[in-house]
């Protein structure tokens, strides 16, 4: 049992178990035979000529999955030898964004935005300005290539990273994602089929096989924290405050550029207390790409951001017919043209939790569950606990973008729980589009002031 590669198998085996058992678990915690499942995960379609996507598009989520349920991933695990590539063939979804990424252990480390991609002959990129958003001709290729390998004339080339000096082909992750598809596909993947994916050898653009293998493991892990999993301060003194979260905390972030240990996401994280009301105001708005409204003649114009979302997450099992997530175009403003929300304890009972909605909707609030405290793991009660949390997202922001999340520091120290509010988002570096939070109890929201704006 000493070799390297016994040891990396038996590890590989203990996550799978880890998140299975974890997911199995979920799945019975709530009553009355709910049979939903949080990961959603599908085999997309394969042929003689394509390998297989797996497919997650979750309508829950408990921790310590952490997806967005506006979105749905596509995720291609192979080993890279060097001698393999990989043509990825589909059309552009008729949604608000569409990326493909490419990971070498988890971490980030080539990623291609839509309107990277140049779009085939005789179709257009609709993400490119001033083309028709809803345009039928919109086919692209993505070729995934070994490092260092030449283009040619490979169309968008993405390169995998270079191999190991004497080591076995190690496997890596291909990632899509599609965010907020136009609702009247009513698909998660924006109306469109999965992409083809053609395996050919590099040097003589040969036909090659498919991989083959048990990638269970590393699927898993795709969209769930990993166990060393550290979370942002509470609040200090009621302040809820939005952190970058650590890369190393989030297996198979998503991103624009390579990520390592050393780098945060480009999503913000509040750790709040499961007892208090968490209110939580945008004083400004950033412009996005509203879907909801396209017609055959809606042009692209860029906004600030792509895509925009507020998400509650924590150790409760949180559906989307909650509200769990507030997303883009269903977002309630108020006439200033800010925004504010309001995560409500699932733990109070439902009468004093219809009283908090009924006043929050008389103010114009987004209103959203907030989850216990408990397991990190829903089986896992003597492990790691969690605290619940919010994330905020603003997707592929315009160059120079003030209230890109991308201007907030990066915690590097040792423990991210410690860090200072230096770190958090803030006017000073998000302008008026910094997320500024504050703990209410229930009295003081319900019969004082706390919160309301």
């Amino acid at each position: 049992m000493n070799s390297h590669r016994e040891i990396l198998m038996l590890s590989r085996l203990l996550v799978y178990l880890l998140f299975f058992s974890a997911l199995l678990l979920a799945a019975g915690e709530s009553a009355g035979g709910d049979n939903i499942r949080a990961t959603d995960t599908q085999y997309g379609a394969a042929d003689s000529d394509s390998c297989r996507w797996v497919e997650k598009a979750p309508d829950w989520v408990r921790s310590p999955i952490q997806m967005d349920i506006h979105a749905g991933y596509r995720i291609f695990v192979f080993y890279s030898d060097g001698t393999i590539g990989y043509r990825v063939r589909g059309e552009f979804p008729y949604a608000a964004f569409m990326s493909f990424t490419i990971y070498d252990n988890a971490y980030l480390y080539a990623a291609l935005t839509d309107y990277e991609i140049e779009a085939d002959p005789g179709s257009i990129n609709p993400f490119h300005s001033n083309e028709l958003v809803n345009a039928p001709n919109r086919a692209y290729t993505v070729t995934v290539l070994p490092h260092n390998a030449r283009r040619d004339s490979m169309a968008n080339p993405i390169f995998m990273p270079p191999l190991p000096k004497g080591s076995n082909p190690t496997p890596l992750v291909l990632a899509q994602r599609i965010y907020l598809g136009e609702p009247q596909d009513q698909d998660r993947f924006g109306g469109v089929d999965a992409p083809t994916i053609e395996p050919f050898e590099v040097r003589t653009s040969a036909p090659a096989a498919c991989p083959s293998g048990d990638f269970t493991a590393i699927i898993d892990q795709f969209g769930s924290f990993g166990g060393n999993f550290s979370q942002s301060p509470l609040p200090r003194e009621g302040k809820i405050e939005f952190y970058r979260a650590p890369a190393s905390s989030v297996p198979f972030a998503d991103g624009s550029s390579p990520l390592t240990k050393h780098d945060c996401t480009s999503y913000l994280m509040a750790t709040v207390f499961p007892d208090k009301l968490a209110v939580v105001r945008l004083p400004a708005l950033p412009t996005f790409f509203d879907n909801a409204h396209i017609t055959d003649t809606t042009r692209f114009e860029e906004p600030e951001v792509r895509y925009l979302s507020m998400g509650s997450y924590g150790a409760s099992r949180l559906y989307a017919s909650d509200n769990e997530n507030v997303a883009g175009p269903d977002l309630k403003t108020l006439p200033d043209g800010s925004a504010v929300f309001i995560a409500i304890p699932i733990r109070l009972p439902d009468r004093l939790k219809k009283e908090v909605a009924k006043k929050a909707d008389k103010l114009g609030y987004n209103v959203m569950p907030l989850a216990e405290y408990g397991p990190l793991f829903p089986f896992a009660v003597n492990g790691p606990k969690i605290n619940p949390f919010l994330i905020y997202r603003n997707k592929v922001p315009r160059e120079g973008f003030v209230g890109s999340i991308l201007n907030v520091s990066c915690f590097q120290g040792s423990d991210f729980s410690e860090a200072s509010s230096d770190y958090a988002a803030s006017p000073q570096n998000m302008d008026s589009y910094a997320p500024i939070g504050i703990e209410c109890s229930l009295s003081d929201f319900l019969h004082g002031d706390c919160g309301q704006y």
